[in-house]
């Protein structure tokens, strides 16, 4: 009964579908602590994406986790998909499914995520002193500069550029913590620091 009255709240299956989409979409955005303009934003994308149909066929839950992560990726923030994943209630394929479909099918501005977009919130969840994150962060321009982060994983050259400045600052880090903390390998990171120590010899 109470099922059956919670369906008579809505006129169509349409409708439910909106009103449970657009919470999800308040709830991830809630967990990452994001800004009431990106819930908004990401609100009306939902509506959109159901709109032209993008629901069908998709879990509802992967369209308002894509919906949150393509209106993060329009405001230049450099959250990863992981780490959407992680705070919505589907893995991180069906994630990147949905989200591939709204970027062709919607034509969504998409602003490409850097490596030195990834270096601040990595560095803060390590904890490391400011002047090593700068010195992380002038080592990824560096990079950005001589092509290395070409047809490479942001997170990997973040990872990469933290671990060589902390190594060179003395601070101890290893490298399976920041692989962990990047979301990528240690092998990956040892191979962006090696090409990163190129750049001097």
């Amino acid at each position: 009964m109470r099922r059956e009255q919670s369906r008579a709240q809505w006129q169509s299956k349409s409708e439910r579908n909106l009103a449970y989409g657009l919470s999800e979409v308040r709830r991830i955005v809630a967990r990452l602590g994001l800004a009431e303009s990106i819930r908004d934003q990401a609100c009306t994308l939902f509506r959109r994406a159901q709109s032209e149909g993008l629901c069908q066929g998709r879990s509802l839950e992967a369209v308002a986790a894509a919906s949150v992560y393509a209106t993060m990726r329009c405001n230049g923030l450099g959250r990863s998909r992981t780490e959407v994943a992680t705070s919505a209630r589907c893995d991180q394929e069906r994630l990147t499914n949905a989200y591939d479909a709204m970027n062709v099918d919607l034509e969504l501005p998409a602003q490409p995520i850097s490596a030195i977009d990834r270096i601040p919130k990595l560095a803060t969840e390590l904890e490391v002193p400011d002047w090593v994150r700068r010195r992380a962060v002038d080592l990824a321009q560096q990079a950005s500069e001589a092509g290395l982060t070409i047809g490479r994983r942001p997170s990997g050259v973040a990872a990469g550029c933290l671990y060589l400045a902390a190594e060179r600052a003395g601070v101890c880090l290893s490298q399976h913590q920041i692989a962990d903390t990047a979301g990528t390998s240690p092998n990956t990171l040892r191979n962006r620091r090696d090409e990163l120590l190129e750049l001097d010899s």
